[in-house]
């Protein structure tokens, strides 16, 4: 099993998409399976469809929802590209063999390799497009920086 899906920034999807659409005959529609919910996505949907003509079909869910659709449409899917908020969804669904991985020069360009799959002999299997930052707050009375500066030593 696996379908053309990957995860890519708004910025890039807008522009992959679009230079896509001009390589080939442009597809009139394009089917996005995504896990996001931010109001600020409507307006790149909005600007997309107005800029290239196309179509989005969106699928909205959460990352395990998005997964078990995919997962239960098998080689069936419509998913073009499939928006996931979690990194550790993406491991998941790469192992289940659930990606089929691309290759896209335009994509590799743009997006570093710390933020994508490591690349197969097909290509890559997912591509990322924004590290979360998680910000540490400690009382500065009571512990010294040098115990809370990294994840490890929170755990421990």
């Amino acid at each position: 099993m696996g379908i053309r899906v990957s995860l890519i920034s708004r910025v890039i999807f807008l522009s992959a998409i679009a230079g896509s659409a001009i390589a080939a005959e442009p597809a009139k529609e394009l089917n996005l399976y995504s896990a996001r919910h931010y109001q600020t996505d409507e307006a790149l949907y909005s600007d997309f469809t107005k800029k290239t003509g196309i179509k989005i079909n969106r699928i909205e869910a959460d990352d395990n929802g998005i997964l078990e659709r995919i997962k239960s449409e098998g080689d069936k899917s419509q998913a073009d590209v499939i928006l996931l908020v979690d990194a550790a969804r993406l491991w998941r669904a790469q192992t289940q063999n659930l990606f089929a991985p691309i290759k896209s020069k335009y994509l590799e360009q743009r997006i570093p390799a710390n933020l994508r799959a490591a690349s197969e002999t097909a290509g890559i299997p997912w591509f990322g497009y924004s590290p979360r930052a998680r910000g540490m707050v400690y009382n500065k009375a009571s512990v010294k920086r040098s115990d809370v500066d990294t994840y490890e030593k929170l755990a421990s």
